[in-house]
């Protein structure tokens, strides 16, 4: 099987109805996860240490080994689809791998039991694409420190995977159907949307316009304007007109200072967003600001927001999707109400929002996750930096190591 191959067309059942696309990663994020919140143990190191790792695993393989196989399927009208690590055509092996330090036995179970749905979910599309009737399924966890493996593999047969991916996509599938309901309604409201004073302020219009024509051709733009202009309800104004005509998911405004996200949250109460206005807008807080119990560790055996975390999920996601208007207070009333952690919360609603506001480093530093999430699951974001003149001093500092004297001296 070439990487290349196309996936064969799959009809929809009498009944069903296209409910669009979905990563499997997305899939299984919101289908496959229990039990507790867990930060004891991250797979996964960073981006980077996850690219290498991949590579290393790989290159190890023989030459028939087939690297980054696109797949896809169709079940319950939602067209899953995604990237297997690898495949062994000779072995009929297909394998999923993740990169960790440390040993992989104090992998959480419910951390496992997602990795497993993942690489499940990758078999049967290869099932469904190949006509197998079953095939091998392992998990490899790579020790980036000591380069060891650690092999976990289980046979499937074609109907066991048909019913997982099948259940996972019952449980999805509800949610898609109000993802594309609400996509179509605030669409159609973006298109319709107008500026929220009778008149423009000298030089307002212009910028607006500017900053439309840039998201609409997708290309960047440097505006400098004078105090008192407007630039910030000009600016979202433009960039929300634009965001149906290039299909964008999301916008993410970035500020360098809280009085900055403030202004952000005004000029969105402004455009209707509080109300009237089909918005999903999520205020994200560094966790430091957004923790309950500094205290207290990310598991469940110390914070009781993180117990049960994911159990509690489903619920607390849904009422904050209905409500949309998702700054902190917002998050923090919602998450109480369910007994959840708002900083995780908010970080989940991220994946659904429309309009996302918060500091620079959630996009510039190297171990943001905002755009790193978005690549992952198939969104596309447009970005609002305010203040970019802030943003040279922010990056020397996001990008510098520091080196402090004190260590120096305790090493004489």
């Amino acid at each position: 099987m070439s990487t290349h191959t196309q996936p064969e067309q799959t009809t929809l059942a009498a009944g069903e109805q296209p409910l669009g696309a979905v990563a499997v990663r997305v899939l299984c994020d919101f289908a496959a996860r229990g039990g507790d919140l867990d930060l004891r143990f991250t797979p996964s190191p960073t981006g980077i240490d996850g690219i290498e790792g991949h590579a290393t695993v790989t290159a190890r393989r023989g030459p028939g080994y087939q690297r980054e196989v696109p797949l896809s399927g169709l079940c319950r009208g939602l067209r899953i689809q995604g990237r297997a690590d690898g495949w062994d055509p000779d072995a009929r092996r297909l394998e999923e791998i993740k990169t960790h330090r440390g040993d992989p036995s104090l992998i959480r179970p419910n951390r496992q039991a997602l990795h497993w749905a993942q690489a499940r979910v990758y078999g049967w599309m290869l099932c469904e694409q190949l006509g197998f009737d079953g095939l091998d399924i392992a998990l490899v966890y790579y020790d980036i420190d000591s380069g060891r493996e650690t092999v976990l593999s289980e046979h499937h047969t074609a109907p066991s995977l048909r019913e997982f991916v099948d259940g996972l996509c019952e449980r999805y599938a509800g949610w898609a159907l109000q993802e594309r309901e609400h996509r179509a309604a605030r669409d159609a409201a973006l298109r319709a949307l107008a500026f929220p004073h009778p008149a423009f302020r000298p030089g307002q219009r212009e910028l607006a316009a500017s900053v439309y024509r840039a998201h609409r051709d997708g290309r960047a733009l440097l505006a400098e304007a004078p105090t008192g202009i407007g630039k910030t309800i000009a600016t979202l104004f433009g960039a929300l007109r634009a965001l149906p005509l290039r299909a964008t998911d999301r916008l993410c405004y970035l500020t360098a200072r809280t009085t900055g996200r403030a202004l952000a949250l005004g000029g969105l109460r402004q455009l209707g967003a509080e109300q009237s206005l089909p918005l999903r807008v999520v205020e994200h807080r560094a966790r430091e600001q957004a923790c309950e119990h500094p205290d207290k560790a990310c598991h469940g055996d110390a914070c009781p927001l993180a117990r049960g975390f994911y159990d509690r999920l489903p619920a607390a996601r849904l009422e904050a999707a209905r409500a949309r208007w998702l700054n902190h207070e917002a998050l923090r009333r919602i998450a109480a109400d369910h007994g959840i952690c708002p900083y995780y919360l908010g970080q989940e609603l991220l994946r659904w929002s429309d309009v996302a506001v918060g500091d620079y480093h959630h996009v510039f530093d190297p171990g943001a996750a905002w755009l790193a999430l978005a690549e992952e699951d198939g969104r596309s974001v447009a970005l609002l930096v305010d203040e970019a003149h802030h943003l040279i001093g922010r990056a020397r500092d996001m990008h510098s190591a520091e080196l402090d004297p004190a260590d120096f001296q305790a090493l004489r």
